[in-house]
């Protein structure tokens, strides 16, 4: 099958994805299911191939996001049945009021999200994103809040180190970590402020309610107003412990494998509590140790509160699993091949290159990291060629990061995990969440085309 019909191929499925979930109010799990065999088919992938291809793409998504998911719901609803999410947000509203509360939320994130994996860190900051919405008067749009909150998360995860998308590809490109870093905070602070005062554009033209309590959003699974403790509520302190911990055992995870040598003991034990999984349960038991057990509940009351974060995580779970379906269906076929070999064949300039291709690449198969991984090598040839100086590869390798933001939509697994957890529907999600961040994108390559020619004229 030719690159061409591939490429329409994929674009056909995304279109009959959109049409399904918002003009036909198809469930996203089973259009997902459904547009990925029909893809799987048209792309002549033999019948006795599908189901596994089908199984692949599911488990490999659910092995990775549902423990993360799972836990991290639970230390959300920990938080919030004890009051922590209450006095956090109360906290915000008196430090920085109501009209700078989602710069407050945006900054808080970018900050939390630097040595935390996107997803466990949106799912850890759903809970006071509610809460804090919900103490705002007025008709309140809850994308003035959580748009900027999963703005920042994903800036800094695209961008900056240790994620692995971007320290992969400074692997594969032969680019200096420190450097990448050093470069990359500028576009980053630059991608972020211009998403804060996109969201407030956004919020304008685009409504969400707030989920109200005793809804289905995750993290707030079942509540009911009687389910808070506010009599005695935590200390903000207690409560940014028990939220901080899972972040700084992954932050040290991350830091122990870049200094210490392979094999050291202090190495494999800082990266076995630091990986998410065990950094969130372990987050959980300390929340349900203090915020529990430590003010007065018992052994009932915590397990109420634990499985009440349940049966919102499923959903969540599912759609993210058939998100990954659809993206290993896009990556067998040879779409994302197909575009990546489209635009190779053009002769572009390498910078603008490099941000097409993840930007495109990230279209096909919904993962950043996947994204910034298969672009690399695609540009890294380049880079010999070119003769390009530590800091333009250093450069090079941001913009693919930043190229690895862009066109998000229903084959993310963030962009379910974020509209699901606030109740965002398909449409209004990809009126905010997918044009925000790419828009971001755009501006953060704009910002590197700058920075490219300031470093040719300093060399």
């Amino acid at each position: 099958m030719s690159p061409t019909t591939l490429v329409l191929l994929g674009l056909a499925a995304v279109a009959l994805i959109l049409l399904l979930i918002i003009k036909m109010k198809a469930h996203p799990f089973l259009a997902m299911l459904l547009v990925s065999i029909a893809l799987a088919l048209a792309a002549h992938v033999p019948l006795s191939e599908v189901v596994p291809l089908l199984k692949d793409g599911m488990g490999g998504t659910l092995g990775g996001v549902a423990l993360i998911v799972t836990l991290g719901a639970m230390l959300g609803r920990v938080v919030e049945v004890s009051g922590g999410a209450e006095v956090l947000a109360r906290a915000l509203e008196e430090h920085f009021g109501e009209k700078r509360a989602p710069w407050a939320l945006g900054g808080a994130s970018f900050i939390f999200g630097i040595p935390v994996f996107v997803d466990v860190a949106t799912i850890v900051l759903v809970p006071i994103t509610l809460a804090v919405a919900r103490r705002m008067s007025g008709k309140v749009n809850m994308l003035a809040y959580a748009l900027p909150v999963v703005a920042a998360l994903l800036t800094v995860h695209v961008v900056l180190p240790p994620h692995p998308g971007i320290v992969g590809a400074s692997e594969l490109m032969h680019a200096d970590v420190g450097m990448v870093l050093l470069l990359g905070i500028v576009p980053a602070l630059v991608m972020w402020l211009v998403g804060q005062v996109f969201s407030g554009f956004i919020v304008k033209r685009v409504f969400s309610p707030v989920p109200a309590v005793g809804s289905q959003a995750a993290g707030t699974a079942a509540s009911q107003e009687g389910d808070i403790d506010t009599e005695k509520a935590p200390s903000v302190s207690l409560v940014l412990a028990a939220i901080i911990l899972p972040l700084v055992l992954i932050m040290g995870g991350t830091v122990s494998k870049v200094m210490l040598a392979e094999g050291n003991l202090l190495r494999n034990f800082l990266g076995f509590i630091g990986d998410s999984p065990i950094a969130l349960f372990i987050g959980v038991l300390f929340a349900i140790a203090t915020l529990g057990f430590g003010r007065g509940w018992g052994r009932e009351k915590v397990e109420e509160v634990v499985t009440s974060a349940l049966p919102a995580t499923a959903a969540v779970i599912l759609i993210t699993g058939a998100g990954g379906t659809f993206g290993k269906v896009l990556t067998e076929t040879g779409v994302a091949d197909a575009v990546a070999d489209l635009l190779v064949s053009t002769g572009l300039p390498v910078l603008v290159l490099a941000w097409l291709l993840a930007a495109f690449i990230r279209a096909a198969q919904g993962s950043a990291t996947v994204a910034a991984l298969t672009t690399a090598p695609l540009v890294a040839p380049m880079v010999t060629a070119l003769d390009l100086s530590s800091a333009q590869i250093a450069l090079l390798t941001v913009t693919v990061g930043i190229g690895s933001m862009a066109f998000s939509h229903v084959n993310d697994s963030l962009f379910w995990v974020w509209s699901r957890y606030f109740q965002v529907d398909t449409a209004s999600a990809l009126k905010s969440y997918t044009v925000t961040t790419t828009i971001m994108s755009i501006i953060g390559f704009v910002v590197a085309v700058i920075m490219w020619f300031a470093l040719g004229v300093v060399a």
